[in-house]
């Protein structure tokens, strides 16, 4: 009698289901529909982004997408099967191809080290297994899902090493340590300080930049040392995702608005700032101190980089007018003299290279083929083989480009010396004869994937023609490069880690080494956004301001920035709760005077030997000398959903401060699932839920502080986790608590989700949506 598998049962019911489904935009390498059996597949994602799937077993491990595969690289079928629909369950999450990639991969290469089905294996077994393989972190993942539709047992939930360490947990040596290896060391950034000084020039007092204009318009001059150092100031002037949002940065310059707050003009300076992770577009506020530098870099860079921009309108649409395609780029007058162009007409590729000047300080002409119309033969080193070449401003259509390993000619045209078979198919097409018409056509078809405008994980992206960082391949390499090859915007996150971080083997010299310091130098790019939080942390800005100016969804993430140990929070300690300017020191102590007292009370009540502290809203009961705070929460006022927070009844400073605090949280709830991927996004819903039911918990305190059934100078506290409020006579020492009843959360995202794909119900929707908080 065969005895049936369960799990395995679950495991067939599932991609059956799945298989009724149609595999829409699921392609082979042929450009045929995909099937189940596909071995190689390609995704496309709305918008035209693309990822490659293999499914192939472990025999051939770094296989790709074009690699060979035959019958002997399946992984067996119901493997097969199992991993397709593990990619199906992926790709309905809010994440980036290249996360889902590497989860479907490091499952397919699990199923393919252990070659039979996981319900029939031992939890030993599975260990063993994934023992074998290093960072397999992604794999929780795929347990989480086989755990999820009950493919396997519950108890098969093997141990998963992470590299992972959390900074709060370690003391001593090991904290230090782990707390420098996220923050750059103070001499690299000094060192990149002081080559940004050497790199962007400075103003004269016109605002013009003090040095040659021929330095600003030589498109031939490699400006990676400019990109390099544009990129580190904008990471060091306010925290961002460098990778996501700074590539994709628009060509602009620093705004600024200015206010008179109490009496005094205060000026914020901004940027307009790509979103990532579900935000939208934004205002980006830029640190003061780093106003005048990070202006000067944006329009340094705006300017050398031009050139590009021009290539890229060109690319897009060849039949544009020359006065469209050169925008504010203005050619030398002796180029313009060479080519009398109209400017009403389009203009030719070559002709377009002359004007930005990419043949300047050469003879301005390429070689040609004996044949051509007007070519010149000139004396040549090989006697027996004639040479002919054509001044470039003569060039028409038809004219054949001759193309001839290490000739100077052609190394002039491309910007690049032919000298290996691969430079001569990558820039050449692999030909030796080319009509212009035929060049240009090649090299616009080559960029259409390089305009794209997308970041790096192609989550977001910018018309390539307004962007900021647009770069010529010859303004960036110091090696094989062409002028006329656009650098692709979700490419330039690596070039400039590069650039900061010596690579084993790599010859290329970091920009450290360039400007004379060792290759110990060095700068991981996102340790800027964690030295950026550090320095906010240790300029007194509250954790809520960080998360705003970093563009966190909530103050918890924060604490993974700020490289603070338990030791060094309890120092601190103070500050948190206190401010420690002069000036205010007289209103807060009228303000506090009132829970200072009832503090002694409370003290006096329950017998308290241990030190306690007045907060803005109340008094915190907790040690917090033996036992450092490590309570945050996502309101403005800090403590007030803590359990250890006392707050006084009818404390009118308290009730209006958090009365102020409840408005910015009822309009944070309210815009929130504005963002775009809010129906999509687990993480983001999941914030809501949290948010939503912290701001009623807010609004029920509120209540019960105003409540004038309540004696004067009760304590009340929040016991948070078990949805009850305390209420503490202090005269009487009695204690009454009042249960909470909170709404769901679930119905009201549920609610929000209808009103989006019913608009007609919508306006109903939001007010029940939004009805526990009353009138936004």
């Amino acid at each position: 009698m065969t005895v049936l598998n369960q799990y395995i049962v679950n495991q067939q019911t599932y991609i059956k289901k799945m298989m009724e489904q149609p595999l829409i935009n699921f392609t082979t390498p042929k450009g045929e529909q995909a099937t189940w059996d596909s071995i190689t597949v390609k995704f496309t994602k709305v918008g035209g982004i693309t990822k490659n799937f293999l499914f192939n077993n472990n025999n051939h491990p770094h296989a790709k997408f074009t690699t060979p595969l035959n019958d002997n690289d399946y992984l067996s079928k119901d493997l097969h099967h199992l991993v397709f629909a593990y990619l199906l369950e992926l790709l309905k999450e809010n994440t980036s191809l290249s996360q889902v990639s590497n989860k479907q991969a490091i499952a397919r290469k699990f199923l393919g080290l252990i070659n039979k089905n996981i319900a029939l294996m031992t939890i030993a077994e599975v260990q063993e297994t994934v023992d074998t393989i290093n960072n397999n972190f992604n794999l929780s993942y795929f347990f989480d899902w086989l755990h999820k539709y009950k493919m396997v047992s519950s108890l098969c939930i093997p141990h998963l090493i992470t590299t992972y360490r959390d900074i709060r947990n370690l003391s001593g040596d090991d904290a230090l340590s782990a707390e420098k290896e996220k923050i750059p060391e103070d001499k690299a950034m000094i060192a990149l300080g002081a080559i940004f000084f050497d790199t962007i020039p400075a103003y004269k007092d016109d605002k013009t930049f003090i040095t040659e204009k021929s330095n600003l318009t030589d498109s031939t001059l490699n400006r990676l040392d400019a990109f390099t150092c544009t990129m580190s100031v904008l990471a060091m002037s306010a925290p961002n995702r460098v990778a996501a949002e700074q590539t994709i940065l628009s060509r602009q310059r620093l705004q600024s608005h200015t206010e008179t707050v109490n009496g005094i003009r205060e000026t914020v300076h901004y940027l307009i700032w790509p979103g990532s992770k579900g935000y939208e577009n934004n205002q980006k506020h830029i640190n003061c101190e780093m106003a005048e530098s990070v202006d000067r870099a944006l329009h340094y860079t705006g300017l050398i980089t031009e050139p590009a921009r021009v290539l890229a309108r060109f690319y897009k649409n060849p039949k544009l007018p020359l006065n469209k395609v050169l925008g504010i780029f203005k050619p030398s007058k002796k180029n313009l003299a060479l080519l009398e162009p109209s400017m009403s007409k389009p203009t030719s590729l070559i002709h377009l290279g002359l004007m930005l000047g990419f043949f300047e300080g050469t003879n301005k002409s390429v070689r040609v083929t004996a044949d051509t119309l007007g070519a010149i033969e000139v004396p040549t080193t090989r006697g027996h083989i004639p040479k002919y070449i054509k001044p470039i401003n003569k060039l028409v259509a038809l004219d054949k480009l001759f193309f001839v390993i290490k000739c100077p000619y052609m190394s002039l045209l491309l910007g690049v010396k032919l000298g290996v078979k691969p430079l001569i198919n990558k820039y050449s097409a692999g030909k030796t004869v080319m009509t212009v018409t035929e060049f240009e056509n090649y090299y616009i078809s080559k960029n259409q994937k390089n305009i794209t405008g997308y970041n790096k994980t192609q989550t977001k992206k910018i018309n390539y023609e307004d962007a900021l960082f647009t770069f010529t391949e010859k303004q960036l390499f110091s090696r094989s490069a062409s002028h006329f090859l656009l650098v692709p915007l979700g490419t330039l996150e690596h070039y400039y880690y590069r650039d900061l971080n010596k690579q084993s083997l790599a010859r290329a010299p970091t920009i450290f080494e360039r400007y004379g310091f060792c290759s110990e130098f060095k700068i991981r790019p996102h340790q800027f956004r964690h030295w950026q939080n550090n320095f906010l942390d240790n300029n007194d800005l509250p954790h809520l301001l960080i998360s705003m100016l970093s563009g966190r969804k909530s103050p918890e993430q924060t604490l993974e920035y700020i490289h603070s140990t338990n030791a060094q929070k309890a120092s601190v300690i103070s500050d948190i709760l206190f401010k420690n300017k002069t000036e205010e020191q007289e209103p807060v102590q009228v303000h506090i005077t009132k829970r200072l007292q009832s503090k002694v009370e409370y003290d006096a009540a329950i017998e308290n030997l241990s030190p306690t502290f007045v907060s803005d809203v109340g008094f915190c009961v907790q040690n917090l000398t033996l036992s450092p705070c490590t309570y945050m929460n996502d309101f403005e006022s800090q403590c007030a959903l803590c359990s250890s927070s006392c707050h006084i009844a009818h404390d009118e400073d308290a009730i209006r401060r958090l009365n102020d605090d409840l408005k910015v949280q009822k309009k944070r709830l309210e815009m929130h699932p504005k963002a775009l991927n809010f129906t999509t996004s687990k993480g983001m819903q999941k914030w809501f839920k949290t948010h939503y039911r912290n701001t009623c918990m807010l609004e029920e305190l509120l209540n019960t502080l105003s409540d004038k059934s309540i004696k004067a100078g009760s304590i009340i506290r929040v016991l948070n986790h078990s949805n009850v409020i305390r209420i503490t006579d202090l005269e009487k020492k009695e204690i009454q608590q009042r249960a909470i009843s909170l709404p769901n959360p679930n119905e009201a995202i549920q609610v929000y989700l209808e009103a989006k794909s019913q608009p007609s119900v919508a306006a109903d929707a939001k007010a029940n949506f939004f009805g526990f908080l009353g009138s936004i």
